[in-house]
């Protein structure tokens, strides 16, 4: 379809075809989506990071407030107020001059709170920057940590054709869904056409309580299990629901008559669903409609 854009010449109307402005406009918007998506990704990998060395913050703070503490009753100034403290403590920390008024209290934390801080501030630090720098060569760390940050995610273990289709389905119905995929095999992302934005990989065994516990079933609010083999969607569920008892998980069973025997069916958050029986439902109705 081609844009056309008019111009009036005092009552005579001349149509032109513009494509270098219409190219130019098209270019503008392509840079600003990409720039709106570039900053999107950088907010959300500040705030991973900070999901991650926020115990080192924490350690940091503790650590200025009990420097605070001892300025207050050992210090040249106890009349000090509190952010004079504490900017004192952060100064002594930084390596910065502090009146010492003869006191060796003063002396003693210039010595112990540069090397403290080095010690908390620096170590999350290096391992940030290890971890992510090598996000693109080894994402396991990086993948792990992302995981860490998330909530209320879809926990899927068994990305096959059953689980593909499945997944394709609740990102088409809610397309900002955040899942965590659970499959020995690798590279699955590009496979399955999912964006590490929203979608994170952990080639792992779904039956393993690490891997479970790594994909964060405890915070998860669906679970959903497709692996080929029934024993493996069974026992898996059985694990999930020892790490999260309230949420739902759906499990892909090729043997129907197999929940009616376990102790699984009478769990009201456990769903059982057989492709065969279903596939053969929809097929019989659509015959009968005929």
């Amino acid at each position: 379809m081609q844009l056309l854009f008019f111009l009036y010449n005092e009552n005579i109307k001349h149509p032109f075809l513009l494509r270098n402005d219409i190219d130019i406009l098209l270019s503008k918007q392509i840079k600003f989506q990409e720039g709106t998506g570039s900053m999107k990704r950088v907010w959300r990998d500040l705030s991973i990071i900070l999901s991650a060395v926020w115990i080192n913050l924490l350690l940091f703070i503790i650590l200025l407030v009990i420097a605070a503490l001892l300025l207050q009753r050992f210090g040249p100034d106890p009349q000090a107020n509190w952010a004079q403290l504490v900017l004192d403590a952060f100064n002594l920390a930084s390596m910065e001059r502090v009146e010492s008024g003869g006191r060796g209290i003063v002396v003693i934390l210039a010595f112990i709170l540069p090397l403290a801080m080095f010690l908390i501030l620096g170590e999350g630090t290096l391992r940030i920057f290890s971890i992510y720098s090598q996000r693109n060569s080894d994402r396991k760390e990086w993948d792990l940590m992302v995981v860490k940050s998330w909530k209320e995610h879809v926990v899927l273990c068994g990305a096959g054709e059953m689980g593909h289709q499945l997944l394709q389905q609740l990102l088409a119905s809610q397309p900002a869904l955040k899942v965590v995929i659970l499959d020995p095999r690798p590279a699955l992302l590009p496979e399955l056409g999912l964006d590490a934005s929203s979608a994170v990989h952990l080639q792992a065994d779904m039956t393993s309580i690490d891997s479970l516990q790594q994909a964060r079933v405890s915070s998860a609010r669906l679970v959903v299990l497709t692996a080929g083999e029934d024993t493996i969607n069974l026992e898996t569920a059985y694990k999930v629901l020892h790490l999260n008892p309230d949420v739902p998980i759906w499990v892909r069973l090729h043997h129907s008559g197999l929940a009616d025997m376990l102790d699984l069916s009478k769990n009201a958050h456990i769903h059982f669903f057989c492709p065969y029986q279903q596939a053969a439902r929809s097929i019989v109705q659509h015959i009968l409609q005929e």
